[in-house]
């Protein structure tokens, strides 16, 4: 049943408009109040929003901006004489779907509410296949049990709701595009476009041009006017995805788009309004370039207004298991197989460094997957992927203290991620299994990476896995 709902101070004319969309799966109710057609709206949204331009006590604008920020896609259609006609088709512009004039004939409406429900109906259909999609796991959404990592996503999620520029910071292949999309898709501009920018992939001769846009004759080979990048993240989300490599002129340049959120084009001289959200990230130390003169100082920190900080995935174990199966699950579906990995081969998986992060587990198991027959998936099919463990042989050359140091710290840290991985990643438990308390369980994880000992590592570093 698609609802419909009227907000016209003529009482005459909903009653009208009520006679004239008497159709299957078509429920219409109409409101003279628009203080209360706006309450009634915001409290159940309906599908289609039939609205008056001028009425006594709030304007149909106010009505519409109200609607417009607490539900963007939804069809606003305004109902205006003729006087206001420039009224309304300023709203079109602002994202009102579409206007009629009074008087109106049957035809003219049955056209504009069809093409509305149609587009509504569309829609739903999209979030209730993203959510299936979701649901199987099909989807690029941040997936986590570390309480650190799900600390810095729920700063994510509060951030979405403002047009704040967020600064993603993360070793490679931590997930910041994914984190990036995470925000666009939980903000006000989620139907509006998501512009990927990948600043280090780009000579610094072409982004400019690429991000700006040029006019036609601005240099050789410019036979035509071209939109940029940020103009084409209009209504949506800019990313700037490793922003530590721009140059530092471009950065001024981007540093004046920030602050007056316009531009000129290569060439051009006028000025252009672009609305977008802007979203960076890097994997480098801009505090360290900007000591050295390589990043600008005022653009840090306009763009991190917001920061979050990813962890990398050694720093998150319980998540490497959880992650495994995960990305085990959707290969299978994806190759249409049935497997499933032994207890030992999420050990494995405990063992290694994953200096590539989240990106590097999720390739091994897709490799893992597209080249497994079927059945249970075991430690010996890491093989190719993992390093070849140290032995008492290679360590011969060493001296004792060192040779023996390094052997039982590389022991040390085996045992405790094994344990960890039959308690499927809860620290807590891990500790008690092994009977040692949770400071001392931490540094037995931490001793292949630092065989001296070094500082602890925060209680807040690994969760807690409960």
């Amino acid at each position: 049943m698609s609802r419909v709902l009227v907000i016209d101070d003529e009482g005459a004319l909903g009653e009208n408009i009520q006679r004239m969309l008497r159709l299957p799966g078509v429920y219409v109710s109409s409101f003279v109040d628009p203080a209360k057609g706006l309450a009634e709206a915001l409290a159940n949204p309906p599908d289609l929003v039939l609205l008056d331009v001028r009425m006594p006590g709030m304007s149909g604008e106010e009505v519409f901006v109200r609607l417009h920020a607490a539900f963007p896609s939804l069809p606003i259609v305004f109902l205006t004489a003729f006087a206001s006609v420039e009224s309304a088709v300023l709203a079109m512009r602002n994202g009102a779907f579409d206007y009629l004039q009074k008087p109106f004939k049957r035809e003219d409406l049955l056209l504009v509410v069809n093409r509305a429900l149609s587009l509504s109906a569309l829609q739903h259909e999209v979030a209730q296949l993203q959510g299936r999609l979701e649901s199987m796991g099909e989807t690029e959404a941040a997936q986590s049990r570390s309480a650190v990592m799900l600390d810095q996503m729920d700063k994510c999620r509060r951030a979405a709701t403002t047009n704040a520029t967020v600064l993603i910071l993360g070793e490679s292949g931590t997930g910041k595009e994914v984190t990036a999309r995470f925000i666009h898709s939980h903000s006000q501009r989620k139907d509006g476009p998501f512009v990927p920018v990948e600043c280090s992939a780009m000579p610094g001769s072409l982004i400019e041009s690429e991000l700006f846009g040029y006019e036609r004759g601005a240099f050789t080979g410019a036979e035509r006017t071209k939109k940029g990048l940020i103009e084409s993240a209009d209504g949506g989300t800019l990313f700037l995805d490793e922003i530590g490599d721009l140059g530092v002129e471009l950065q001024t340049r981007l540093f004046r788009f920030v602050e007056e959120r316009s531009l000129r084009r290569l060439g051009g001289l006028a000025q252009v309004r672009v609305d977008c959200r802007i979203l960076c990230a890097t994997n480098q130390d801009l505090l360290a370039k900007i000591k050295a003169g390589t990043f600008r100082e005022e653009l840090y920190y306009r763009l991190g207004v917001v920061t979050v900080k990813l962890p990398p995935l050694r720093e998150r174990l319980e998540d490497i298991p959880h992650l495994a199966r995960f990305f085990l699950e959707r290969f299978s579906r994806r190759y249409g197989k049935s497997l499933s990995g032994s207890p030992r081969f999420y050990e494995a998986l405990l063992k290694e460094r994953w200096p590539g992060n989240v990106r590097q587990l999720k390739n091994v198991m897709e490799r893992l997957t597209a080249l497994h027959p079927g059945g249970e998936i075991g430690p010996e099919d890491l093989q190719e992927d993992s390093p070849v463990l140290e032995n008492v042989g290679d360590l011969s050359a060493l001296p004792w203290k060192d040779a023996r140091e390094q052997y039982l710290s590389s022991f040390e840290n085996s045992y405790a991620q094994a344990v960890l991985a039959r308690c499927d990643g809860n620290v807590s438990a891990a500790a008690r299994e092994a009977g040692v308390d949770r400071k001392t369980f931490y540094s037995l994880l931490k001793r292949e990476k630092d065989p001296q000992g070094g500082e602890p590592i925060p209680q807040n570093d690994l969760g807690t896995g409960e």
